[in-house]
C-alpha cells in the first residue's frame, strides 16, 4: 500500500479553508443583520421613494407636495442617508474583521431607522 502525499491536506491548506468559512459566516452575519432592519423589498421601496421625491422637487414640486408624492414625512430622507451610511460601516466593520481575524463590533442602528423600515 503506498500512501499518496498530493491527497494530504497542508495545515496552509486547513488555514485557507478554515479563513474562508470563518469569512462566509462573519459576511451572513452582517447581512442579516442588515435585513433584519429592513428587508431587500424594504429596501427597494424607500430608494424609490427617493427618487419619487426628487423627481418631483426637479419637476418643480413644493417640497412638502414631493414628500406627499413619495410617502416620505420630514426627517425621512436624512434617516435614509442614516441608514446607507450605517450600512456601509457594517461593511466596512465586516471586512475589518475578515481581514484581522478579530471579532466583529458591529456598529449601533441609528436612532429612527428602524422605524423609517417599519413605514416602507
Amino acid at each position: 500500500m503506498q500512501i499518496d502525499f498530493a491527497q494530504a491536506i497542508t495545515v496552509e491548506a486547513k488555514t485557507l479553508v478554515d479563513n474562508f468559512a470563518r469569512a462566509a459566516l462573519i459576511k451572513t452575519d452582517c447581512r442579516s443583520r442588515i435585513l433584519f432592519v429592513g428587508s431587500e423589498t424594504t429596501q427597494m421601496n424607500i430608494a424609490q421613494a427617493g427618487i419619487v421625491f426628487m423627481a418631483a422637487v426637479l419637476g418643480g414640486s413644493p417640497r412638502a407636495d414631493a414628500l406627499a408624492a413619495s410617502g416620505l414625512i420630514e426627517g425621512d430622507l436624512e434617516l435614509a442617508q442614516s441608514w446607507k451610511s450605517w450600512v456601509a460601516a457594517m461593511q466596512a466593520e465586516c471586512r475589518r474583521a475578515i481581514k484581522t481575524g478579530d471579532d466583529p463590533v458591529w456598529p449601533e442602528v441609528p436612532e429612527g431607522v428602524a422605524a423609517l423600515a417599519a413605514r416602507f
